[in-house]
């Protein structure tokens, strides 16, 4: 239940919602974020169970509360519930936010402009680069116009199927007009050959699972650098660690996503130095 005393101030509020929200690392972040950056708007979470969530979701517009985020097991499933939704969203089907405006929900998706961030603050560039993409679903989906508008040199979509990572290229080809682009079918320890890539992204799976081989390399490669999504360690740390070369995502992710959530939402000022600082707070 949402503390009325709370809800009473006159910060701006954000709900997350998730299985877990309360617990979630991405709930420290945000609020992390929103003190370093000198706002007095923060975050709360509220754990949601499945058959309690199309409920909550639908209810929001006519609640106090007026912008959501949602944890990556609600991502897809809030889709449907939209009213409205921004062009990243409609192309993907994922949406990690909402807003209430005029009694409407109105989805968004943050992955683009939070991978763009989080690049541009860690001093890695995508101009020229060749990028293996394991996974054709909504994420894929997401960023894939990015990687053109972002200069990658080569954009291979390793996905389920053939078929879908054909598709996913298809939906993305007027920004990425002038890439090279190839597909594969992603298997769970499929062999890559890593000297070929400069950036792997994983968007295939979203989950702490540390133990799990996304892929088994061949040859080496310390200046790749590998991307995911997961909140927490994942197959990429292991990889990393087995390759001796570069891995961002988790606090780096979240970092990202919270800032750009309190650019877009809260009209902060961020920079580099900020996501800097953040990170530096949190511990990382």
């Amino acid at each position: 239940m949402i503390d009325e005393g709370i809800l009473a101030k006159e910060s701006r509020m954000i709900a997350l919602y998730g299985a877990n929200a309360q617990t979630s690392p991405f709930l420290k972040t945000l609020n992390t974020a929103f003190k370093t950056l000198g706002l007095n708007d923060f975050a709360i979470g509220l754990n949601i169970k499945p058959e309690d969530f199309a409920y909550m979701v639908k209810g929001m517009p006519n609640s106090k509360v007026t912008m959501a985020l949602y944890e990556p097991e609600y991502q897809e499933e809030v889709v449907p519930l939209l009213d409205l939704s921004d062009g990243c969203t409609k192309r993907s089907g994922l949406c990690d936010g909402a807003v209430a405006e005029e009694g409407k929900l109105v989805g968004v998706c943050f992955y683009p402009e939070s991978f763009e961030r989080m690049l541009a603050c860690e001093g890695v560039g995508l101009s020229g680069k060749r990028v293996l993409l394991l996974g054709a679903g909504p994420i894929a989906r997401a960023l894939l116009p990015l990687f053109g508008v972002m200069g990658a040199s080569l954009v291979e979509v390793a996905g389920e199927s053939v078929e879908a990572a054909a598709e996913a290229l298809e939906g993305a080809k007027a920004s990425l007009s002038g890439v090279e682009t190839d597909i594969a079918w992603f298997r769970p320890g499929m062999t890559v050959a890593v000297g070929k890539y400069d950036f792997v992204v994983n968007a295939t799976d979203l989950y702490a699972h540390a133990d799990k081989r996304l892929v088994a390399p061949e040859g080496a490669n310390t200046r790749l650098v590998l991307v995911d999504f997961v909140r927490g360690r994942s197959a990429f740390d292991t990889l990393a660690d087995e390759l001796g070369c570069r891995k961002l995502g988790n606090l780096e992710w979240m970092t990202a996503q919270a800032i750009s959530v309190a650019h877009k939402w809260l009209g902060a000022e961020v920079d580099c130095d900020r996501y800097e600082t953040i990170l530096k707070n949190l511990g990382a």
